[in-house]
């Protein structure tokens, strides 16, 4: 059987050998997930569930329903309700916006095993796999194109010029290509997050002080202030509603790619596969410092790298978990137990 190989794991590996030895040798993580990869996972699959329930006419209180029971702890956590409201706002703007759609579904989340060549030679790796799961494939204008799901707290030109160094995308166009669909693009679908949040009113003791500083403004020594009480949800989903409708709040972009960029990203997915054998031949997994602080947050492995890889600090902050979860079972074990 052959390993199996997927985005994830050759970019953990190309930016730090370590951290993929970490994540997919010994199969650590974190029990806990940052919130916004949270919030990120509930959107994906409410957008699944959309695009699947297509022409039946509950599907968005069905979607609705599925983003309810994500968020059970509501009642008890003021983060976890945020994003609850959030999410429902989210949906019903998209839904308001997107009644219908100028292409149609060919895929939803679409699993897929493909074989990895030497550019030199054409000939199959006899090591690898590469595996992988798009968000959907559609039809548009007559064509193939990939579609995918992203949700951002901005859209400014750097975030649109960014789109197109999405080299997971690009790998999965030209592996789905070599598996019978002529992908030529990408369709990126940009949920925007408002930065709004639900007041919560004033404390008595915030009261009192902001009346006091109030009267010693006035000539009579009083004031008429009145306590500013929090705002109710109701109040604040008409706010998220009014936002959500804006012609801003989603984004379409459409991005074709060329024949020479995936080309290269080939060559380049071989030549990672080449060194990860050299490091497993050698058992050198180097630590590459410079990825510690990425996407404005430290490594979920700076802990442990930091205590010399300490046991007590390995059990007591880490997990064993399987290293492909965002693939089925099914596709893992079409590829083999051992992993890249």
């Amino acid at each position: 059987m052959k390993s199996l190989l997927t985005y994830s794991a050759l970019n953990t590996f190309r930016n730090c050998p370590r951290k993929y030895h970490l994540r997919y040798v010994e199969g650590l993580r974190r029990p806990e997930r940052p919130e916004a990869l949270a919030f990120g996972s509930v959107i994906h699959s409410a957008l699944e569930a959309w695009y699947r329930l297509v022409g039946d006419p509950a599907r968005l209180l069905k979607v609705q329903d599925l983003i309810e029971a994500a968020f059970p702890l509501r009642d008890a956590d003021p983060a976890v309700r945020h994003h609850w409201h959030l999410a429902r706002a989210m949906f019903e703007g998209y839904a308001a916006r997107y009644p219908s759609e100028p292409f149609e579904i060919v895929e939803i989340e679409k699993e897929f095993t493909a074989e990895i060549r030497n550019p030199d030679t054409g000939r199959e790796s006899q090591t690898f796999v590469i595996g992988g799961k798009a968000d959907g494939i559609v039809r548009m204008d007559g064509e193939l194109y990939l579609l995918e799901h992203k949700t951002a707290s901005s859209i400014t030109s750097d975030y649109l010029d960014r789109l197109w160094t999405d080299t997971q995308i690009a790998l999965y166009s030209h592996y789905l290509r070599e598996l019978g669909y002529p992908i030529v693009g990408v369709l990126y679908n940009v949920l925007l997050k408002t930065r709004l949040r639900q007041r919560e009113g004033e404390t008595l003791d915030e009261y009192e002080q902001r009346r006091a500083e109030l009267a010693a403004k006035n000539k009579s020594g009083r004031s008429t202030a009145q306590r500013r009480e929090p705002e109710t949800d109701a109040e604040f989903r008409g706010r998220l509603a009014d936002w959500y409708a804006a012609s801003d709040a989603f984004h379409r972009e459409r991005i074709y790619l060329s024949e020479d960029r995936m080309a290269l990203l080939t060559e380049e997915v071989w030549q990672v596969t080449q060194q990860y054998l050299d490091a497993k031949r050698r058992g050198k997994w180097l630590l590459n410092t410079s990825h510690c602080f990425s996407f404005q947050r430290p490594c979920e492995y700076l802990p442990l790298c930091q205590s010399g890889f300490n046991p007590n600090v390995r059990d007591n902050l880490f997990e064993v978990a399987p290293p492909h979860e965002e693939l089925t079972q099914l596709t893992v074990s079409a590829a083999g137990d051992d992993t890249f």
